[in-house]
């Protein structure tokens, strides 16, 4: 049982969060942390619910040197299951509105994860900025270049979230 679960979150699974759950593994991999931090995706929308990640964001990822297979299956996130992760990181201000209403009808009981969007992490986002323009941009309608951009943009997030991540362990092994 791994010590964090992350997930990462947009709309219909297909591109955006799957492809932020490979950048972020590997970001683990490389700090030597992946052993204690499980990190999955879903979407906020049925409509994809099913389907394998979109060719054009496999090419973004190969492109910038992950490697192939991706094994995904799009899945909507059910408010059921909020309480199953430490750290929920939606694309945009929509997801994040919509994971928090999810989160607000958890029982009391219940635990809650923390939840920040993906560019809340990157260095180079305005500081101080409001929710709505720390939107990682969804590629679906434009051409190649965009998923490329994509990933390469979502990629600038991950040293800060690692070293969220390694943060939360150090607590984690501090309070055992």
């Amino acid at each position: 049982m791994p010590d964090i679960r992350v997930l990462t979150v947009c709309t219909g699974n297909v591109c955006r969060s799957p492809a932020a759950a490979v950048i972020l593994r590997r970001g683990l991999e490389t700090a030597g942390i992946a052993d204690r931090v499980e990190v999955q995706s879903g979407g906020t929308s049925w409509e994809a619910a099913g389907q394998a990640m979109d060719e054009r964001i496999v090419l973004a990822l190969v492109r910038a040197g992950y490697e192939e297979p991706f094994e995904h299956t799009s899945r909507v996130i059910h408010q059921s299951e909020m309480c199953e992760w430490d750290l929920v990181l939606p694309m945009t201000a929509q997801h994040a509105q919509t994971l928090r209403r999810k989160i607000d009808e958890l029982p009391p009981e219940a635990s809650r994860p923390e939840l920040y969007l993906w560019r809340q992490f990157d260095p180079t986002a305005p500081a101080n900025a409001r929710e709505e323009d720390l939107a990682v941009k969804d590629p679906w309608y434009s051409g190649q270049k965009a998923f490329d951009r994509t990933v390469l943009s979502m990629e600038r997030a991950v040293p800060s979230l690692v070293m969220h991540l390694r943060s939360r362990l150090r607590a984690i092994d501090a309070a055992r």
